[in-house]
């Protein structure tokens, strides 16, 4: 039987939590709620919320509080993607990082006239939080108004993965639609200073 995605979150969540990564732990056993209540109605469903339970008796923090952080970090992207330069293309996209502390990083486009120098929200907001000191993330939200919702860019995707390859990555749209992944699905044998 195949495993749902559900149930591969909170084997994730285990991982952090015996690792002693807890707001990874949290953050990847808050998403295994959101997507078990997603799958509400099938079998699996009862033995996934079992387990996350195990799981959540064993964070320092309760689930709320992972679910409060997401959303936090959600409307910042939100709020930020409204200050987005994009004169050319009118795409606005706002990006919120969650780093290893509970600190949040925003971003949002910036575009050029020579269009090749336009950097993405994800690596705006990736550079920041790097120049204010943090280099570790367990957090991505990226908010774009589409409704075939906005991954990050190729580029993006192998930034983030240098800092941030065990995140949660949260695609969202001002009207509530949104859409989980973890970095390593989005990046899938991705090169990394390992092979360096």
């Amino acid at each position: 039987m195949n495993q749902s995605r559900a149930e591969g979150f909170i084997t994730i969540a285990e991982s952090f939590l015996q690792s002693g990564k807890s707001v990874a732990a949290g953050l990847y056993a808050e998403s295994a709620s959101n997507l078990a209540r997603q799958e509400a109605g099938t079998k699996q469903v009862q033995a996934e919320l079992q387990a996350l339970e195990r799981i959540t008796t064993r964070l320092p923090k309760p689930l709320e509080h992972y679910t409060m952080l997401l959303n936090q970090a959600k409307t910042v992207a939100l709020e930020t993607r409204k200050r987005a330069h994009a004169p050319f293309s009118n795409f606005l996209v706002g990006a919120a990082l969650i780093d290893e502390e509970e600190g949040l990083h925003q971003g949002c486009n910036v575009e050029c006239s020579s269009y090749g120098l336009t950097i993405c929200a994800e690596r705006t907001a990736l550079v920041s939080a790097v120049a204010a000191g943090k280099k570790r993330f367990f957090g991505v939200v990226v908010a774009a108004d589409t409704d075939n919702l906005t991954p990050p860019c190729g580029a993006c995707r192998q930034l983030l993965y240098d800092f941030a390859p065990d995140a949660v990555v949260v695609l969202i749209n001002p009207r509530g639609v949104e859409k989980r992944f973890t970095m390593k699905e989005l990046l899938p044998e991705a090169f990394s200073a390992d092979f360096l």
